[in-house]
C-alpha cells in the first residue's frame, strides 16, 4: 500500500472511530467541540458507501456502533452543513440562448448568420 492510501486509510479509520461514539447525525451537527471541517469529515465517512449495510444500501452502519442511520439522514445533515450554497449547478455547464429567426428569414439563412457570429 502507498504512502497516500496507508493515509487516507487512516484518515478513514479515525473518522469512522470519531462517528461511531455518535448515534445520529444530528448529534454530530449539534456538538460544540468539534469545527465545521471535522463534523463534514465525520458525516462523508458516515455516508461511505465502505459503512452500507449489505442488502440495504439506504442504511449506513459504522463499525463498532449498534444503530443503523439512513443515508437521507446524513445527506441532510451535510446538506446543513453547507448552508447557503444553494442548489448544484444544471448539467450542461454554460446557459445556451436560443434565438428566433427574423420575419421572412430562411433557416438557412439562420444558419448562415449564426455561422458568421460563432465561426
Amino acid at each position: 500500500m502507498t504512502t497516500s492510501a496507508m493515509s487516507d486509510y487512516d484518515d478513514i479509520h479515525a473518522n469512522s472511530l470519531l462517528a461511531s461514539t455518535f448515534s445520529h447525525p444530528r448529534e454530530v451537527l449539534a456538538n460544540p467541540v468539534l469545527d465545521v471541517l471535522q463534523k463534514r469529515c465525520i458525516l462523508a465517512t458516515w455516508a461511505s458507501d465502505a459503512f452500507a449495510v449489505e442488502g440495504k444500501p439506504w442504511l449506513r452502519q459504522i463499525p463498532g456502533s449498534d444503530r443503523q442511520v439512513r443515508i437521507g439522514d446524513v445527506l441532510a445533515a451535510l446538506r446543513t452543513l453547507d448552508g447557503g450554497d444553494g442548489p448544484p449547478p444544471r448539467r450542461g455547464g454554460a446557459i445556451h440562448f436560443t434565438r428566433k429567426r427574423k420575419v421572412g428569414q430562411t433557416a438557412y439563412e439562420r444558419k448562415r448568420q449564426m455561422i458568421a457570429v460563432h465561426p
